[in-house]
């Protein structure tokens, strides 16, 4: 039935008699449909209470993982792009990388060298759901310089989160809102 201490629903539906139901296992179910009401519809039927209950229970938001591979020199704008949409946190790691923009050659003392793999900045994000919209088109936008190589941004779902200093979870644990 899921991990202990987790939190159940019991549905009672013609179709799913008593069965007891993670509500974080139903969450993470019609997150990753395509159409997540219609499948939150069909999954718990007739069960109008439980699906009040799945989507205002703050203890099981969902929430995003944002993830942007920029340009390096355009870190400090978006870093003031996220800090305009009340983002508290962020992880930046250097990486390289290549797309479509497959590299550049380069002549160095007189050789000339193919540069394959080219540097950019990942960026890492995770907040509610409801805030992950602003926050990519934040990153879009500040990271734009229309020319090719600009980046990516990905969005994804995370199932927990953990603070390690006090044992917070979920929203708590990462300051979302």
């Amino acid at each position: 039935m899921g991990k202990p201490g987790r939190r159940s629903l019991v549905l009672h539906s013609p179709h799913l008699p008593g069965i007891p139901l993670d509500l974080r296992a139903i969450k993470a179910f019609t997150t990753h449909a395509r159409a997540p009401a219609q499948a939150l519809n069909s999954f718990l039927l007739e069960s109008g209470t439980a699906v009040a209950t799945l989507l205002t229970d703050p203890a099981i938001r969902i929430m995003k993982k944002i993830e942007a591979i920029i340009k390096p020199f355009k870190l400090e704008e978006v870093k003031e792009a996220l800090a305009e949409v009340n983002v508290q946190g962020m992880t930046v790691t250097e990486v390289k990388g290549f797309g479509r923009q497959k590299g550049h050659t380069e002549i160095y003392r007189g050789s000339e060298y193919t540069v394959d793999f080219l540097p950019k900045v990942k960026i890492e994000i995770v907040v509610n759901d409801e805030d992950s919209a602003k926050v990519a088109e934040a990153i879009v936008k500040s990271a734009n310089t229309g020319k090719i190589g600009d980046g990516k941004v990905f969005v994804s779902s995370v199932e927990e989160a953990i603070r390690i200093r006090t044992g917070e979870t979920g929203a708590e644990a990462v300051n979302v809102s």
